[in-house]
């Protein structure tokens, strides 16, 4: 199987490229992107004759199209804002996609993010017309907690409520991002939505506070409501549901909820001595990118990054055979036990990136048969199934505490 990765040399995408070369069933991974010489490095420094590098600039539809012929499958590790043109390009070529999350394309920039989806769903036969899979929302979050929430629904008669959090606790001796922070911003300065019976309702930016106890070593940390895909995604797929919601937690949400109550993250410019500029561009500028795997190796030898954890859990409500059952579902991972898996990643990035490339795994081994437009909680159970065990072998466990209400 041949997969072009776009944004191969990123954050994510590297994790994706570094893993897949290993796989029998994949036979080239083309790492591509608009910085060619960047692409070039990159497969440079991870030798391996499977892999190779190619320049594709996204804004450029026609290119984009020349891109994704002649391979099998497409994994966008871009920007979810070229979601869109890949998706319609990959079903014309009768060719597979996947993503890590699903948010704003470039064509859609002006509406609900529940239309956003809607928008990708809408491809749904063109996939299925030409007998192809389009898998949304594969990374850590989108992407895992959307595998739980589906496991929970296959092993339930009902399942009512989806209760998410993502808590991550960096410890540096300077601000390390883990994540574009473009993006990122733009998901903390959007309203969340939060599913309640029957209908998306919005939310203010930083509302829902509540101080959650995660399991040890984390303890108890604030947790706030934050725009994200999976309130939108699971009503679609998953019948019953009457709540779901999401959550950013950790010690540095409160600075984040001060930069925003401040309204530094405002886009629409101020005055200052005479300029006009907009207050979120200053804060982006300032603000470090990720780092390349060579620097965060880097700065871990160098004592300036010193650990992270991360944990993803779920509260579920249902029902089984007339009783009510509450579960608590959760992974965790530090930056010492995925630098032991993949050298010059953060513990966020081996999150994404394998939780991603796990599913193409799973592809390329013909345990996926699912065609059409679909996030994880769609696929078949025994799919979800064997992407949960093979996470399982890349140090991605995921624990269950059930309580049965008698």
């Amino acid at each position: 199987m041949r997969v072009l990765v776009v944004g191969g040399y990123g954050a994510q995408g590297q994790v994706i490229c570094r893993e897949l070369v290993n796989h029998p069933k994949v036979s080239e991974v083309i790492c591509a992107g608009r910085k060619l010489e960047q692409a070039k490095r990159f497969v440079s420094k991870y030798k391996s004759e499977k892999l190779v590098a190619n320049r594709v600039d996204l804004n450029d539809i026609n290119e984009a199209r020349a891109a994704v012929k002649n391979v099998d499958l497409v994994i966008n590790a871009a920007s979810y804002i070229y979601n869109l043109r890949l998706m319609k390009a990959c079903a014309e070529s009768g060719v597979n996609y996947q993503d890590l999350a699903s948010a704003w394309s470039i064509e859609t920039m002006d509406q609900p993010m529940e239309k956003v989806v809607e928008k990708e769903l809408e491809l749904d036969h063109n996939f299925k017309d030409v007998g192809t899979l389009a898998l949304i929302s594969t990374g850590e979050d989108p992407g895992i907690t959307d595998l739980i929430a589906g496991y929970a629904a296959d092993n339930l008669d009902h399942l009512y409520e989806v209760r998410m959090k993502d808590c991550s606790i960096m410890k540096a001796k300077e601000v390390i991002s883990t994540w574009a922070p473009d993006l990122l911003w733009r998901d903390m300065t959007n309203e969340p939505i939060v599913f309640e019976n029957g209908k998306f309702k919005r939310v203010p930016p930083f509302s829902g506070e509540e101080i959650y106890a995660f399991p040890d070593p984390i303890g108890s940390q604030p947790c706030y409501h934050h725009l994200h895909e999976e309130p939108i995604t699971l009503p679609m797929f998953l019948k019953d549901l009457k709540y779901v919601e999401f959550k950013m937690c950790g010690p540095d949400m409160p600075f984040a909820k001060a930069i925003f109550d401040y309204g530094v993250a405002k886009q629409e410019p101020v005055e200052v001595k005479g300029v006009k500029v907009a207050p979120l561009d200053v804060f982006l500028a300032l603000t470090p990118r990720a780092l390349t795997p060579e620097e965060i190796e880097k700065k871990i030898a160098d004592g300036i990054l010193m650990d992270e954890n991360c944990c993803l859990l779920l509260d579920i409500k249902g029902e089984r055979r007339g009783r009510e059952v509450k579960s608590t579902f959760y992974t965790m991972l530090t930056l010492k036990e995925a630098n032991k898996r993949m050298p010059g990643v953060t513990a966020t990035s081996y999150y994404v990136g394998t939780g991603a490339e796990v599913f193409t795994e799973i592809f390329a081994e013909g345990k996926i048969k699912t065609k059409g437009v679909v996030a994880p909680e769609a696929l078949a159970p025994e799919e979800k199934t064997a992407v949960i065990q093979r996470l399982d072998k890349k140090g991605i466990r995921i624990h269950k505490i059930e309580h049965v209400v008698l």
